[in-house]
């Protein structure tokens, strides 16, 4: 009797799961709009829906491309049901802006975004730009931010309308262009066209791209249909990379005409490492990156800091509702509670008898437990001593980390000089190419027009300097008013140009002498080359230097010429923090360093070791300043004790956790930035080496003081 009924409750839950979890099936409608038009860069969705990913889930997708970019995509998607969108990194203003956007899945690892100059154009760097025309596609926003990063502002650029012709800049009708590395580079190449392109990425700003999306409405009202959608889609994805060839011959027969083959296959080639389909899961998003993202917005003024992401990342795994489950167990908890009460009698007596037996196996295993716990701890004892031998490879492993932390700020370092020597280079390879034609032009002129080139080369060579975009629009604009009874001075002309390029504006009146030469745009062009090899040779050499400056900081920190192990050698404290200071040069651009050396006495330790306490002490100072403010560093003689002071101008720290800082494990950093051993392991260091390390009292900011024997 009791099995029969077991086995219809057993039955009656086992029905309630079926209807709990039984899919309806049905084909359902849903549109995807492109933010552009059809070509491989949205070959994911093209495969989804060809391999039939899309129907295996019931849905009937229609696939919608833009001929506007992005515009009007948004209202698209939130207007009704079934709507869904390729959006970029704008897509977090949005959110912030009140409009329902929930990302739900992230195609592009890094964004393809980049700005593309003439690799043999007057523009050495990024600074050059100044005052120059540039073309910006919209809500490319990586491009700005890193422009304001190396310190140019939209208002200093000739701001032309994004024609996404690449024509603009191989006819010279444009100076910078932006665009993405997938696809303007083919163009470029196919037309052998020299270009250098500039990515936001060696500034350490690392966007999004491509990211799909839908409403609010939708993930809530049909989250089976977001999911399954999302699902189809990201198969797609991961078919479409893994083959290229044939998803660019379906793209090309079935969808648009417009791009041939090989420039479809190359975009499939170039986006591999933006995607990263092998090494990261296909639409993954890193909630650090969005706010990494919020951030540089905050930076542009764009939006503000710390902005709330919550329902804007979409969980493709949400927590499951179990109150139907607590629902069913309380119903068969109930029932089995019948059934027990009917047999209370039996049980009762069974269970004093197991009760019984319970206990006389619960005495033999605490006596069991007590032999245990006197070989755990000697266990513990072991592993105390295993934890202090552990120390020393932690050290080793935080260098690790700060290595990491400058690798950008190194990169970008390098990456700067190094840029300008190659295309310098290529500037004196021109001028070497042409130089027999100049030497032509040269002999060719009379006496007066010699007179008058060595005069100009004279004055051009004698003031090499660079003049900004600012300066220089307002020097034409003096130039065509002074000039304005000669045509050759026209404001946009040739003439104005070589004038300031070479320094002839500095003649004064003896410039009418050059302009009235029939050979004087000759004359110009001339030394124009001349200077601009001689400029570029200048640019060769300070570049040099500073990239050497550079490795020469790099390699004294990571090598000894001396033993670093040891607790026993002299220490030229001056020397090591500057050496740090020289690693951290990217991150002190904002910040005031005042060096107080008021003692050259040397101090007695580990070099390595102590380097790492200045290494933690730096970086909490400059995070607890934002990089920017003052940072004070004094190095004093008190009594037989050389005194470390390093002071900053951040936050403070507040009294209630001053007694906690220099706990392990303690830390005021968000989750995932720090594991709060820092000041811990500064601290047992400085203790190691016979000193101590202190929290002073300071007006504004916090001041770290590390007292050190004297050699």
């Amino acid at each position: 009797m009791v099995g029969r009924v077991y086995r219809k409750i057993f039955n009656i839950f086992v029905c309630f799961l079926f209807l709990y979890h039984s899919p309806v099936l049905a084909s359902e409608k849903v549109t995807l709009h492109l933010k552009w038009f059809h070509q491989f860069q949205f070959a994911g969705y093209y495969a989804a829906f060809e391999k039939g990913f899309y129907r295996d889930v019931g849905l009937d997708v229609e696939i919608l491309e833009s001929t506007i970019g992005i515009k009007g995509i948004h209202e698209k998607v939130f207007q009704s049901a079934g709507q869904y969108g390729v959006g970029s990194n704008e897509l977090i203003q949005e959110r912030y802006a009140g409009k329902p956007v929930v990302v739900l899945a992230v195609i592009f690892q890094h964004s393809p975004s980049v700005l593309y100059f003439k690799k043999t154009s007057n523009i050495q760097s990024i600074h050059d730009l100044v005052g120059k025309r540039v073309m910006l596609t919209p809500r490319m926003d990586e491009i700005v931010a890193y422009l304001k990063k190396e310190g140019i502002e939209l208002s200093d650029l000739q701001l032309l309308e994004h024609r996404f012709n690449p024509k603009d800049l191989i006819e010279g009708k444009v100076d910078a262009y932006s665009g993405y590395a997938t696809t303007q580079a083919y163009d470029f190449k196919k037309l052998g066209f020299p270009y250098v392109a500039y990515s936001p990425r060696v500034a350490g700003i690392d966007f999004y791209g491509d990211n799909l999306f839908t409403s609010e409405d939708e993930v809530k009202k049909h989250p089976d249909r977001v999911k399954a959608f999302r699902e189809a889609s990201l198969r797609g994805w991961q078919y479409a990379m893994s083959h290229q060839s044939e998803i660019v011959d379906l793209i090309y027969e079935k969808y648009s005409k417009r791009n041939p083959k090989e420039r479809l296959l190359f975009e499939a080639e170039q986006m591999t490492p933006l995607i990263q389909p092998v090494l990261v899961e296909m639409g993954y998003m890193n909630p650090g990156r969005w706010k990494h993202i919020n951030e540089v917005y905050s930076e542009l003024g764009m939006l503000p800091k710390n902005i709330d992401l919550n329902g804007f990342i979409y969980d493709p795994n949400p927590k499951v509702n179990y109150d139907w489950i607590y629902y069913s167990f309380g119903f068969i908890i109930f029932s089995f509670a019948i059934v027990w009460l009917l047999q209370w009698r039996r049980l009762n007596k069974q269970y004093s008898e197991n009760l019984k037996k319970q206990v006389e196996v619960r005495t033999e295993e605490l006596k069991h437990s007590n032999e245990y716990l006197q070989v755990l701890n000697q266990s513990l004892l072991n592993t105390l001593k295993e934890l202090t031998e552990a120390q020393d490879r932690l050290l080793a492993s935080e260098k690790l980390a700060v290595l990491g932390q400058l690798s950008a700020g190194m990169a970008h370092e390098l990456n700067t000089p190094l840029g300008a020597i190659v295309s310098s280079n290529q500037s004196i390879a021109d001028f070497l190419s042409k130089i027999k034609n100049i030497i032509e032009t040269i002999i060719s002129f009379n006496q007066e027009d010699s007179l008058r080139f060595h005069k100009l080369l004279n004055q051009s060579l004698g003031h090499r300097t660079f003049l900004e975009g600012k300066v220089e629009r307002s020097l034409k604009k003096e130039l065509a008013i002074q000039y304005s009874f000669s045509n050759k001075m026209d404001l946009y002309g040739k003439h104005m140009q070589l004038v300031i390029e070479t320094g002839a504006f500095r003649l004064g009146d003896e410039l009418n002498q050059i302009l009235e030469s029939e050979n004087s745009l000759q004359l110009l062009e001339t030394v124009a080359n001349i200077s601009s090899a001689f400029r570029s040779n200048q640019i060769i050499s300070v570049a040099s230097e500073k990239a050497t400056h550079v490795i020469k900081a790099l390699r004294s920190y990571l090598v000894s010429e001396k033993d670093t192990l040891s607790l026993d050698k002299n220490i030229d404290l001056i020397f090591e923090i500057e050496t740090i200071l020289s690693l951290y040069h990217y991150n002190l651009t904002k910040v005031n360093v005042i060096k107080k050396y008021l003692t050259d006495k040397k101090c007695k330790g580990s070099r390595d070791k102590l380097n790492q306490v200045w290494i933690n002490l730096l970086n909490n100072a400059l995070q607890a300043m934002s990089y920017v403010g003052t940072l004070e560093i004094k190095i004093e003689t008190i009594e037989s004790w050389i005194k470390v002071s390093i002071t900053d101008s951040g936050i403070g720290i507040p009294d209630s956790i001053k007694n906690k800082i220099f706990d392990p494990f303690f830390t005021t950093k968000p989750d995932g930035e720090g594991m709060g051993l820092g000041l811990d392991i500064c601290k047992k260091i400085i203790l190691q080496m016979g000193g101590k390390i202190e929290l002073e009292d300071v007006s504004n900011g916090a001041c770290f003081a590390v007292w050190l024997p004297e050699a």
